[in-house]
């Protein structure tokens, strides 16, 4: 363990859950408390600085590919790319064809953030345009 980097602190948390949380931890690999809490508090802040519209994003794909292999992160690297590029496509398509106010548009990424979160990414483009999400 690299101290010199890290901090010791004390916490009280409800019993519940700390009860959750152990059982959340060991069901999805953590190793420990450390790593388990640690991880969350990264994902809380990296989650408030996306409700911002600050590119945190960028910062955990980059980590997540420097961890992979390097025939696995090309291939994430050329997925991005590709993905980046059809996204450009359909946003300078919705722009040519409407004409959007800065809070509308402001509102309409907070509801698609809230769907990713709510689907975790399994938002299907059929159910937006029938008003699925919207119900």
């Amino acid at each position: 363990m690299d101290s010199e980097n890290k901090q010791r602190i004390s916490l009280y948390l409800d019993k519940d859950l700390i009860k959750n949380a152990d059982k959340f931890l060991k069901d999805y690999g953590f190793k420990s408390r450390n790593e388990f809490y640690s991880c969350t508090v990264e994902n809380f802040i990296a989650d408030e600085l996306l409700k911002e519209n600050k590119s945190i994003i960028s910062d955990k794909l980059a980590k997540a590919i420097a961890d992979c292999s390097e025939d696995n992160a090309k291939a994430i690297s050329k997925g991005l790319f590709r993905y980046a590029v059809q996204l450009e496509m359909v946003m300078r398509m919705i722009a040519e064809q409407f004409d959007y106010r800065k809070d509308e548009i402001e509102d309409m990424r907070k509801e698609a953030i809230n769907n990713v979160r709510r689907t975790r990414g399994k938002v299907n483009l059929i159910d937006i345009i029938t008003g699925y999400y919207n119900e």
